[in-house]
């Protein structure tokens, strides 16, 4: 009886997360300077957002913890595969405390529907917390300059075509 009671507890939980996540998104008035800040692949190197180049480089940060950026991942995985041929390169990264392995974290992703999604690891939170994130997902919106200019927060309908439209409106705007 316990144990169904705490399933229970983690459901209404995950609903409630999910249901007010709503995403909002802040376009700034002038991109941000991003400071250099590590993340780390698989084998260990260290990489910083400046090692990417992409007309708009999305920055996922998230948790597997999070109720909201678990549900997104499949719709986000299709949209990351459909936006690079267009400019639009989608990387993820999470809190390394939350993996106790590589192969954890890729049958992990595969069994949410997101095994083609690129994921770093942010050690002891140092990246999430030199940029100022306070909520999970919140994505970084980063021009080809290597700039910031802007965030979404919370939870995002990725396969909506308004979605699409308007990611592809915001990396034209930001490449002219």
């Amino acid at each position: 009886m316990n144990k169904i009671l705490q399933v229970i507890c983690v459901l209404f939980l995950l609903f409630v997360s999910c249901a007010s996540a709503e995403a909002k998104i802040n376009i700034f008035p002038h991109p941000r300077y991003v400071p250099a800040l590590s993340f780390y692949g698989e084998s260990g190197k260290a990489y910083r957002l400046k090692d990417f180049t992409a007309d708009l480089l999305m920055v996922v940060i998230w948790s597997r913890r999070c109720g909201p950026c678990i549900s997104e991942m499949k719709y986000l995985n299709t949209f990351a595969k459909k936006m690079t041929s267009k400019g639009i390169k989608v990387i993820l990264i999470s809190p390394e405390k939350d993996w106790a392995s590589h192969a954890e974290r890729h049958t992990f992703m595969k069994r949410i529907g997101a095994p083609d999604l690129i994921n770093y690891l942010d050690r002891k939170a140092n990246f999430a917390d030199g940029m100022g994130i306070q909520v999970t997902p919140t994505v970084l919106l980063i021009n080809g300059a290597g700039e910031e200019v802007g965030q979404i927060t919370g939870s995002v309908k990725w396969s909506d075509p308004e979605v699409i439209r308007y990611m592809l409106k915001l990396k034209n705007d930001i490449s002219e």
